[in-house]
């Protein structure tokens, strides 16, 4: 019996046989090709780049309705890509001066553009690596007429090093039923690992040499916790245990789904609201029935990136209140918060050339870059301003780092309003206006902050990486990046009594936010306003319904004494098992 540990990416307990997948490097025959053939070769290689998009066009059309629109993005993604000029020229020149055959040529070529990528230290460069990967994968193996067969894995814990997005979704379009993936990849916030959370596949993300191992014909996964784990080989006393722990989550998810139309209210009568983290589109069959408080984090990049250029005044405005439209069709004016654009670092616009920077993360990003380009801003301040007119919308600044920008951006929204009355249009006059909290400045000046904006959302994700100084997407920093720590955790705090002691709200709508152990380390801290993906509400809206909060005061006390991030996830670990008895 052996077990292995990584990350739980979504949550389960499945028992069942594994299947292990050593994919193999796609061996590629290389051959000279006669000069007469070579226009030949470039057809038959276009010909099986327009099968690759067929097929990935087929796959997206199949699965729309079944997979939010947000996460098929990544299909879209891989279409533009096979239609990248450059991309395909290079191949096409390297048939042509090579005179070798194109299964060979889109090898070589891809792996330079890999290899390029893997090189830059910005995470978006190396999940554009593994869309290369994907992409080049699926052109060869047309070349090649070869298939994968997915029927073998039907009801099986799927073992691999690396897992594409395309592969994963063309399972579920085949109707293969993954019980669980185990991935020696650790890509936490990859496109992979978002698709598994919106799939709802129990996954555990970095398991170490996972082929070294002798799996058995049982294996049990467990990613009921943060650390999740793979038992091999188990025996009979140890499958009786897990049996009784999974009978155990079995019936929690019950309850969750039964607690699901029912109110957002602790033990003791405190309301909690629970708000969506969204992209550029809504999927409003995805997340009704999930019963948002609204939507706490509209990310507007997502807009821009899915643009061919600078969306206008008037776009904007459009979208917003097509998005606040079809979301409140319940007519209760449920409130949208709407980021302002924040890219740079790991996100980037095909149609706007960025400057490059040693270090990314920490240069021309979020509020940085838009006060740099103050018509781009005042476009996009125009359209949330008109499009809140009729509207419950709230308007975000993201990547604030000190009060300056915040009075500049007053100054602009103050001009901006000035002009669309001079035009005669339509506006929201006492829009509201916050920030995100996401450097160490906004936690060290939050009582000086909180008094120029009318609320804050702590995005946990970079507050935790600028605190600890710790890249969250570096294959070997990432174990130090841990948003428990208790530096991470006093941030917090701070940040929340600074909002509690003027009255404002203070929301989390980093991924702390969905997560069991870490909503009550933010109540106990007075946050009561949460915000996460659709999929987690359901839980943590069943979570609010079994928490005092009068007991949760010794829980901070404990929690702001704790040396390691070990001891604080000790001290929440061991009040959800307390209130998880309460039935």
């Amino acid at each position: 019996m052996g077990v292995i540990i990584g990350k739980s990416i979504f949550p389960g307990i499945v028992i069942g046989q594994p299947y292990i997948e050593r994919k193999k490097k796609l061996d590629i025959e290389n051959y000279k090709i006669a000069s007469s053939k070579i226009d030949e070769e470039i057809k038959r290689f276009l010909e099986s780049v327009q099968k690759a998009k067929n097929d990935i066009k087929q796959i997206k059309s199949n699965l729309e309705g079944k997979i939010s629109k947000e996460d098929l993005q990544i299909l879209t993604v891989h279409i533009m890509m096979l239609d990248d000029p450059q991309f395909i020229n290079d191949i096409k020149k390297g048939i042509k001066k090579e005179e070798n055959n194109a299964e060979a040529v889109v090898k070589k070529v891809s792996n330079k553009y890999i290899e390029m990528f893997e090189k830059i230290a910005d995470p978006i460069y190396k999940q554009r690596a593994l869309d290369i990967k994907d992409i080049s994968e699926r052109i060869i193996m047309n070349l090649t007429h070869e298939e994968n067969a997915y029927l073998n894995l039907n009801g099986k814990i799927l073992v691999i090093r690396e897992l594409l997005p395309s592969e994963l979704l063309k399972m579920y379009y085949s109707g293969v039923n993954l019980s669980g993936i185990i991935m020696e990849y650790m890509g936490e916030t990859s496109h992979t690992a978002i698709l598994t959370k919106a799939l709802e596949i129990p996954t555990l993300m970095g398991g170490n040499d996972i082929f070294s191992v002798d799996w058995g014909d049982q294996i049990i996964l467990d990613t009921t916790k943060i650390e999740g784990k793979v038992v091999t080989n188990p025996d009979i006393k140890t499958l009786n245990k897990f049996e009784e722990e999974k009978n155990r989550y079995k019936n929690k998810i019950k309850e969750i789904n039964e607690s699901i139309d029912k109110e957002t209210i602790t033990l003791d009568g405190e309301r909690v609201c629970l708000y969506l983290n969204i992209g550029a589109r809504l999927d409003i069959t995805q997340v009704s029935r999930k019963r948002p408080d609204g939507i706490g984090l509209l990310r507007t990049e997502l807009i821009y990136m899915d643009a061919i250029e600078f969306p206008d005044e008037d776009k904007q405005k459009k979208i917003y209140e097509n998005i606040a439209r079809e979301f409140d069709q319940s007519h209760l004016n449920k409130p949208i918060v709407i980021r302002t654009l924040d890219i740079g670092a790991d996100k980037k616009l095909s149609y706007y050339k960025m400057v490059d920077e040693e270090n990314p993360s920490l240069g021309c990003r979020g509020m940085r870059l838009t006060l740099s380009d103050k018509d781009l801003f005042k476009n996009q301040i125009k359209g949330i301003l008109r499009a809140a007119k009729h509207h419950n919308i709230k308007m975000m600044y993201p990547m604030i780092t000190n009060l300056r920008e915040i009075q500049e951006a007053r100054e602009l929204v103050d001009q901006c309003k000035a002009e669309l009355l001079q035009e005669g249009k339509e506006f929201k006059e006492d829009i509201e206006i916050g920030m995100m909290v996401e450097v160490p400045s906004n936690v060290m000046l939050a009582d000086i902050f909180i008094d120029h904006v009318d609320f804050f959302s702590i995005g946990t994700n970079d507050l935790t990486q600028y605190i600890l100084a710790t890249d969250r997407y570096s294959p070997i920093a990432e174990k130090l990046y841990d948003s428990y720590d208790p530096a991470v955790m006093r941030a917090i705090e701070i940040v929340t009594n600074a909002g509690i002691k003027k009255n404002k709200k203070v929301s989390v709508c980093g991924e702390m936010a969905g997560e069991e152990l870490a909503a009550i380390a933010l109540l106990s801290f007075g946050v009561r306003d949460l915000s996460m993906i659709p999929a987690y509400i359901p839980k943590i809206r069943n979570l609010v319904r079994k928490i005092k909060i009068s007991e949760l005061k010794i829980i901070k006390e404990n929690i702001l004494k704790s040396k390691d991030s070990q001891e604080v996830k000790n001290i929440l670990s061991e009040y959800l098992e307390k209130i998880e008895g309460r039935n």
